[in-house]
C-alpha cells in the first residue's frame, strides 16, 4: 500500500510510545508488587527481564528486519508483546508474570526497525526529520507510563497496567498494518550463519546480568566476575565467527567506518552520563531537607517534575533533524551535547525549589533529547541501508551497556559520602555526593562533545 510521510511516522510514533509505555509503567507498580510478592528481588525481576531481554535481542531482531522484510519484524515483535501483556494480565502466577515481561522485552527492537522503515519509505531529505520526531516517542511513552501508570496503580489492581499495555499494543498494531508500507527485506547470498547470530544473545545477557549483580555482591563479587567472564568469552567466539565469515549475519566491520564508531563511542558516554538525568535527579527531589540537600518531595511529585521537560522534549526531536540538514551531524552532536553539559553545571548551585529543579530538567532533557536524535541520523548516514537496523540495534545494546555501568556507578557516587538520619540511623546523599555525581554528568557529556568533533563532514556510507 502506499502512505504519506506524516501517515507512516504517526504509526510508528504511536508503537515507539508504547513500547516505552511498557518499560516504564512498571516503576509506577513496584512498591504495590513488593507488597503482593513479599520480595523486593522478584518485583526486582519484572525490570530486569525486560531490559536483559530488550538489549540482548535488538541487533539480532533489527538484522533480521533487514533481511526478511521490517514491518513483518514490527508485526511480529508487537504481536508477541501483545501475548506477553494478556499473559501478565490475567495470572497471579509470578513466573508466568515474569514470562509475559520478557516477551513485552523483545518489542524494544521496534526502534531500530522504525528508524530503517523510515530511511526506505521517506525522501532523503526527510528522514533527519522523522528520526527527529520518531525519538520523541521516547519521552511521550515514559511521560504515559509514569503517570498513567500511577493512576492506574492508585484506582485499579496492578493487571490494569498489562491490560493498558494490551490495548495499546493492539491500536499499534492496527496503526502499522495500515500505515506502514511493507517493502521487502535484502537477502543474504548465503544461507543465515544462526549460531553466529544467536551467540551475541547470551553474551550481552551475561554481562548485562552481571552489571544488575553488582549492588548486591559488589564489581569483584565471584557472581559478577564470572558472568561477565561468560559474557566476554562468548563475545569474543562470536567476533572470531562473525569476522571470519564473507557475509557475517551481524557485522563488526561497521566499527571501521569512523562515523559509526564516534556515534557509539558517544553513546557509551552519554549512556554514562545525561541519560542518567531522571535517576539523578529523582534521588535529589527526594532527598530529606535536613540533609542539607534536596527537597524532601514525595515520588509523584519527583515523577511529575519531569514532565514539563518531555513536552518541551516534542520540539526537541524535530528542531535536531533540522539541524542536521542545515548544519550537519557534527554542530548538531556538539550542540546538544554543550547544551547538556551547561544545564548539569548549573547543577551545582544545589537548586531548592521545584521550579528551579523543572528549569535545569528543561535544560538538561531538550539538550538530550536533540542528542537522542542526532546520533541515529549520524549512524543511518554512515551504514548501507541493507543494515539500518541491525546498526541501530547494535549501537542500543552499546548504550544499554553504558547505561547500566552508569546506573551502579552513580549508586556508589551517591553513597560515597553520606550524612545519618537523627532517628532511625539510615544514611542519605550529602552535599558532596551530589556535587560529585554532578560533576561526573557534566564531564561525561562534556567529553561527549568533543568526541563530536571527530565525526566526519561527509557522508560515509559505503557500498552494500
Amino acid at each position: 500500500m502506499r502512505s504519506s510521510a506524516p501517515a507512516i511516522i504517526a504509526a510508528l510514533f504511536l508503537a515507539e510510545m508504547t513500547v516505552t509505555f511498557e518499560s516504564t509503567m512498571i516503576y509506577a507498580a513496584l512498591p504495590t508488587l513488593i507488597r503482593d510478592f513479599g520480595d523486593p528481588m522478584k518485583a526486582g525481576w519484572l525490570v530486569t527481564s525486560h531490559l536483559l531481554i530488550a538489549a540482548a535481542t535488538a541487533p539480532v531482531a533489527g538484522r533480521l528486519g533487514d533481511i526478511r522484510g521490517r514491518k513483518r519484524l514490527i508485526m511480529i515483535l508487537l504481536g508477541v508483546a501483545l501475548a506477553g501483556s494478556v499473559l501478565s494480565a490475567v495470572t497471579d502466577n509470578f513466573l508466568l508474570i515474569l514470562l509475559g515481561r520478557a516477551m513485552q522485552g523483545l518489542s524494544s527492537a521496534v526502534l531500530p526497525l522504525s528508524i530503517g522503515v523510515l530511511r526506505e519509505s521517506l525522501p532523503e531529505d526527510r528522514v533527519p526529520m522523522g528520526i527527529g520526531i520518531l525519538t520523541t516517542a521516547l519521552g511521550a511513552g515514559s511521560a504515559l507510563g509514569l503517570v498513567l501508570g500511577g493512576v492506574i496503580i492508585d484506582h485499579l489492581p496492578w493487571h490494569a497496567l498489562f491490560v493498558a499495555s494490551a490495548v495499546l499494543l493492539a491500536l499499534s498494531m492496527a496503526g502499522v498494518a495500515w500505515l506502514v508500507p511493507a517493502k521487502p527485506g535484502t537477502p543474504t547470498a548465503r544461507p543465515i550463519d544462526w549460531l553466529e547470530g544467536l551467540l551475541p544473545i547470551p553474551a550481552i545477557a551475561a554481562i548485562l546480568f552481571a552489571i544488575s549483580l553488582t549492588k548486591e555482591h559488589g564489581f569483584l563479587g565471584t557472581p559478577v566476575l564470572g558472568l561477565a567472564a561468560a559474557g566476554v568469552v562468548l563475545l569474543l567466539a562470536w567476533a572470531r565467527r562473525s569476522l571470519a565469515s564473507p557475509e557475517p549475519f551481524l557485522d563488526l566491520r561497521l566499527f571501521k567506518l569512523r562515523n559509526f564508531a564516534v556515534a557509539n563511542g558517544i553513546q557509551i558516554l552519554l549512556g554514562m552520563g545525561t541519560m542518567q538525568m531522571v535517576y539523578v535527579f529523582s534521588t535529589y527531589v527526594q532527598s530529606p531537607k535536613w540533609t542539607m540537600v534536596g527537597l524532601g518531595l514525595t515520588a509523584t511529585v519527583a515523577g511529575l517534575a519531569k514532565l514539563p521537560s518531555n513536552v518541551l522534549s516534542f520540539f526537541a526531536g524535530p528542531l535536531s533533524g533540522w539541524l542536521t540538514l542545515r548544519l550537519g551531524h557534527r554542530a548538531t552532536v556538539m550542540g546538544g551535547a554543550l547544551l547538556a553539559t551547561s544545564g548539569w553545571l548549573l547543577a551545582f548551585a544545589m537548586p531548592d525549589t521545584i521550579v528551579q529543579v523543572v528549569l535545569l530538567l528543561c535544560v538538561i532533557s531538550f539538550g538530550t533529547t536533540i542528542l537522542q536524535a542526532a546520533v541515529p541520523n549520524v549512524v543511518v548516514d554512515s551504514v548501507p541501508q541493507s543494515r539500518t537496523s541491525e546498526a541501530i540495534g547494535t549501537m542500543s545494546v552499546v548504550r544499554g551497556i553504558a547505561a547500566a555501568i552508569g546506573a551502579q556507578a552513580i549508586a556508589m557516587m551517591l553513597a560515597s559520602n553520606t550524612v545519618a538520619a537523627p532517628m532511625g540511623g539510615a544514611r542519605f546523599p550529602s552535599v558532596t555526593s551530589f556535587s560529585l555525581t554532578f560533576a561526573v554528568m557534566a564531564g561525561l557529556t562534556l567529553v561527549g562533545a568533543m568526541l563530536a568533533s571527530l565525526l566526519s563532514g561527509r557522508r560515509e556510507r559505503p557500498a552494500a
